[in-house]
């Protein structure tokens, strides 16, 4: 069965509900996708995931029907060729900070006419060359998610440019090294932080693209809704994890 793809929900107007995946569990992913998050974002970035449990882990995601987005290693050609040719619906790259990086992204992430990408049929994301070839073809360019993640001053200061680039379907903003960036590291809910939101929201909506942000509790879901976005990422599957297990053993000792 085919996974409807967060591209397809975000461009049927969705709101789209995900989280990142730093375990290297696929039950984990599993999990998730049963009880209903419409993506994860298997993080290569901040993990210790590489790109063989990466396939395993999209795997189980395609079977919970869960769509997968991976923030790949860099904005180089080789992990976004090797991760979008390995079946995962989208790639999420970070620091972009020029409409130079942004482009390099595009050009690796999508076949022509819009990018360069290396041509294979043998690939998990073209069936291993059982998929109709030109349909695989379509369906990477319209089905495969590419998000630029700007998350510094310079990305700011470049947010139009990289704004107006083709094949860029979401623009993210990443709070916490933005907050950084701008000299106040973690101080995700400063003023500053959230107008850069907002600009970020209002750039993407100018270029027909969905805007999309991490939040952390309840208050910052409603606040980047309120804004704009619609690509809403909350927390990670270790905060899950800790939380519930810390709540379960604070309870087990209070009746003690």
């Amino acid at each position: 069965m085919e996974v409807i793809t967060v591209k397809e929900k975000l461009a049927g107007g969705k709101t789209v509900i995900g989280t990142f995946g730093k375990f290297s569990s696929p039950a984990a992913v599993e999990i998730l996708g049963y009880l209903g998050f419409d993506f994860i974002i298997l993080d290569m970035e901040h993990g210790t995931l590489d790109y063989q449990e990466v396939e395993h882990l999209i795997q189980a995601a395609d079977a919970a029907e869960i769509s997968t987005v991976v923030r790949v290693p860099g904005a180089e050609e080789s992990p976004i060729l090797r991760i979008l040719d390995g079946g995962s619906q989208g790639i999420q790259v970070s620091g972009v900070a020029t409409s130079e990086t942004a482009g390099q992204v595009v050009a690796a992430a999508r076949y022509r006419p819009l990018g360069e990408r290396g041509l294979s049929y043998s690939t998990r994301a073209a069936r291993y060359g059982i998929k109709d070839k030109q349909q695989h073809l379509v369906d990477s360019n319209t089905k495969q998610l590419v998000v630029a993640q700007i998350e510094s001053k310079e990305g700011m200061d470049n947010l139009e440019a990289i704004g107006g680039i083709e094949g860029i379907d979401v623009l993210f903003l990443g709070p916490a090294d933005l907050s950084s960036s701008l000299g106040f590291p973690g101080q995700t809910n400063h003023p500053l932080v959230q107008e850069a939101l907002n600009e970020v929201c209002a750039v993407a909506k100018k270029n027909g693209k969905a805007a999309g942000t991490f939040v952390g509790n309840q208050e910052q879901v409603l606040r980047a809704l309120k804004a704009g976005v619609r690509y809403l990422v909350y927390d990670n599957d270790v905060a899950f994890f800790v939380r519930g297990a810390r709540a379960a053993l604070n309870e087990i000792k209070s009746s003690g």
